[in-house]
């Protein structure tokens, strides 16, 4: 999938401490139907691709277009409610492409790939981030330690909180659930006590679509269709998000198909990658992996390669010049609205207004 692109107007940027850049990452469900601003910010239907091939078992990876304006949104947009895999822009888009290129990859952050890979502006990242919370609910929370806290809003958001700022948001209400708030943790659960069915269980189990556990008298539920998944016990009885018309697995060991289609497991049940929507070729499950590798796929070498370990980041002209799985790329910071490149002491360049 190719960045459709547009010049945008209003770029708020701003430069974040490097201890907000490194902060925990949160996984936080897809934002859905009610994304809003960002889903037309975006010009995409309802559904976006990596959700449908999902229900179908298959991971599409991200373009490096979309991932590279992921990177240059979350480095340099101020209060925004997701943070970069990596503090720099070159290790954060190899990271980010490598982590969405597996199979695990099926139930990994969808708020990155349903907001951070399809906004063009930080309004609309802000926007889908937030899914229509209020930016200043964590104002003066968890501004010391290392652990979020997690606060409930009165339209059914459980949102964490940290270093006074909103880390992720769940909507619980998008799949007619509440929020509760205990122990520093927001969490969804359903209506009602925890049926004796499952109250004496201590694991995840499946209701229907949704994992559901008890924990201290809360019915706490995850519904796996906002993900365009069911709930699956996998060959041990452990509740999972997974697409249930996979075909049974034991195994995690990835294997190749055709050549262009990397195959492994999760939850039991098949998942294949499909590295030949991006132009990539499976990567040999029995070769070390290169530059070049990509999760469980293998990038085609560029026209100027380079070597990761060694190549400096820098700025070229009004974009950022940077080695991307062994190959030298520009991202132009025009894409997101930018006008300009500018050296950043502590993480490199970066794209600004």
């Amino acid at each position: 999938m190719r960045r459709a692109l547009g010049v945008v107007s209003g770029l708020a940027m701003g430069a974040m401490a490097l201890g907000l850049l490194v902060g925990p990452m949160s996984t936080v469900e897809a934002a859905g139907p009610d994304a809003g601003p960002a889903g037309a910010d975006a010009g995409a239907a309802p559904m976006s691709p990596y959700l449908i091939k999902a229900g179908q078992g298959t991971v599409l990876p991200p373009s490096v277009d979309d991932a590279e304006a992921f990177c240059a949104l979350v480095l340099g947009c101020a209060d925004i409610s997701m943070y970069p895999p990596a503090p720099d822009f070159g290790g954060c888009v190899n990271a980010l492409m490598n982590q969405l290129t597996g199979p695990d990859a099926l139930t990994q952050s969808l708020a990155i790939r349903e907001c951070g890979l399809r906004a063009t502006s930080c309004k609309g990242l802000r926007a889908c981030a937030l899914k229509g919370a209020d930016p200043g609910i964590c104002k003066d929370v968890a501004m010391d330690g290392k652990d979020s806290v997690g606060k409930c809003d009165l339209d059914a958001r459980a949102v964490q909180c940290w270093r006074g700022k909103v880390l992720g948001v769940r909507n619980c209400g998008l799949a007619n659930e509440i929020c509760v708030a205990k122990g520093g943790k927001a969490e969804c659960a359903l209506m009602g006590a925890c049926p004796d069915s499952i109250k004496d269980k201590p694991d995840w189990t499946c209701a229907g679509s949704r994992m559901v556990k008890c924990d201290g008298g809360k019915f706490l539920s995850v519904d796996c269709s906002i993900l365009n998944l069911n709930c699956v016990l996998d060959p041990k009885g452990v509740a999972a998000c997974a697409a249930s018309s996979g075909k049974a697995c034991t195994s995690k060991d990835i294997t190749c198909a055709a050549g262009d289609v990397a195959t492994g497991c999760v939850a039991g049940k098949q998942v294949t990658v499909a590295c030949a929507d991006q132009g990539m070729k499976c990567a040999d499950p029995k070769k070390p992996a290169t530059d070049s590798t990509v999760g469980v796929c293998e990038m085609p070498p560029g026209d100027k390669t380079c070597d990761s370990k060694t190549f400096k980041s820098t700025c070229k002209g009004s974009g950022v010049e940077y080695c991307s799985h062994g190959s030298t790329r520009v991202f132009q910071c025009k894409t997101i609205g930018a006008t300009k490149c500018v050296m950043d002491k502590a993480t490199g360049p970066r794209c600004t207004a």
